[in-house]
């Protein structure tokens, strides 16, 4: 992974910290449990996203090991021009549920009980500010009223406004032209 300055560990930890003294029963998710095919059902944040773009439909995208073997979120963008693929590695930091995505950046991905449904987390610094994002993604569109009151409460947990959570629809899914 390269080396981590301590204050951005001292962060990363301290993140970590403030989950599991939660009440949620959040387990950390490892890269080899987050492997297949996810959906968003819910995201929130306060990141600067055009509010037209907020509401955008999301399409599938699935965790797989790379060719170095590592874990790599993948998702099928469609554009005017066609079909993208969009790469993403994460570096799997030392502790469980913790990624490291760029420099400085991590996300943190815990499931809920029985793992069907997770919670990812983000919290960075960008351009002096510090923004927070966080998604409730599942292996199906399947919800439950009791995985969408988790993540009410974690979003109020992490100073995010519970307004502020988007329902998305699903995009249509995108067939690249040739396999990566």
């Amino acid at each position: 992974m390269g080396t981590v300055s301590p204050l951005l560990l001292a962060m990363v930890l301290s993140l970590l910290s403030v989950l599991q003294a939660e009440s949620l029963p959040l387990t950390p998710a490892s890269s080899n449990k987050l492997l297949g095919s996810w959906y968003i059902l819910r995201w929130a944040g306060d990141m600067p996203v055009p509010e037209k773009k907020k509401t955008h439909p999301l399409p599938a995208f699935r965790f797989i090991k790379n060719n170095i073997n590592k874990l790599e979120f993948r998702m099928n963008i469609k554009k005017s021009a066609g079909c993208f693929l969009y790469k993403l590695p994460l570096d799997e930091f030392e502790a469980v549920g913790i990624f490291h995505v760029w420099n400085g950046h991590f996300i943190v991905m815990q499931f809920l009980p029985g793992r069907d449904h997770a919670i990812a987390y983000y919290q960075g610094k960008m351009d002096n500010t510090v923004y927070k994002m966080t998604m409730l993604m599942g292996r199906s569109r399947d919800e439950n009223s009791d995985t969408v009151r988790l993540f009410e409460i974690f979003v109020e947990q992490m100073g995010l406004e519970n307004t502020s959570i988007i329902n998305p629809p699903l995009a249509d899914n995108c067939e690249l032209t040739r396999n990566p």
